[in-house]
């Protein structure tokens, strides 16, 4: 069933305005009419039963007890790598139940970020929230450089570096977690050893080298699956 996010508050009986998104999707690309059912969320994420009623507004029919969030709190502080690698990521980490996204700027990023890129990282993130039946939005913040890094750790706190020759298990038994995925190019020496200063554990995903979008998509399956 298809799933929209409002930034209204509402409650079972409302009667509210849709956005004009949401409502051209509805009409223009699924072509549908008067008491189509869906899914909305409000601003508590909270997730009803609606149907559109008249024009844009939608009539809210019933409070679905349903939360489709992890357990666990998953920070992914990801480099700017290629833009459509960057995409992929954004749409796939959703889908598994990362919270927040943070871009990196490092020396061998090959990809820097402009001001229109992150409006459209925001809209991927919110259709691919959209698909998987999400209660919320995960953020897609501006780009940090390393000397930031301290500002979004968590209780435990991973770099993922391909010079690691250990995997810690721990990994996977925490409420919070931050881990940052390294550029195209890797870490310079220099930037692991600041990341590291700050608190960073080094661990290794394996003994292939993995590209950074599979890196990314890969400790969150494990964090994800070691939670079901």
């Amino acid at each position: 069933m298809q799933q929209y996010f409002s930034n209204l508050n509402f409650n079972t009986g409302d009667i509210v305005p849709l956005d004009k998104d949401s409502f051209y999707h509805l009409k223009k690309v699924l072509r549908k009419d008067s008491n189509y059912t869906f899914r909305l969320v409000n601003n508590e994420n909270i997730i009803y039963h609606c149907h559109l009623y008249k024009d844009n507004l939608v009539q809210i029919d019933e409070q679905l007890d349903e939360n489709n969030e992890l357990d666990v709190d998953i920070t992914c502080v990801l480099s700017l790598i290629k833009a459509d690698k960057f995409e992929l990521c954004i749409q796939k980490l959703v889908e598994l139940g990362v919270k927040r996204i943070i871009p990196l700027n490092t020396s061998r990023c090959v990809f820097k970020l402009k001001d229109n890129k992150l409006d459209r990282f925001q809209k991927i993130a919110l259709e691919a929230s959209e698909q998987c039946h999400r209660n919320i939005v995960p953020t897609i913040t501006e780009p940090i450089n390393i000397k930031d890094l301290h500002k979004y750790k968590s209780i435990n706190n991973y770099l993922c570096y391909e010079s690691e020759k250990s995997f810690n298990n721990k990994i996977v038994n925490n409420k919070s977690i931050t881990y940052i995925i390294g550029p195209e190019g890797g870490f310079s020496d220099n930037e692991y050893k600041m990341i590291v200063e700050q608190g960073y554990e080094s661990i290794s995903l394996g003994k292939r080298i993995l590209r950074a979008e599979t890196a990314a998509i890969y400790i969150t399956s494990v964090i994800v699956g070691n939670l079901q």
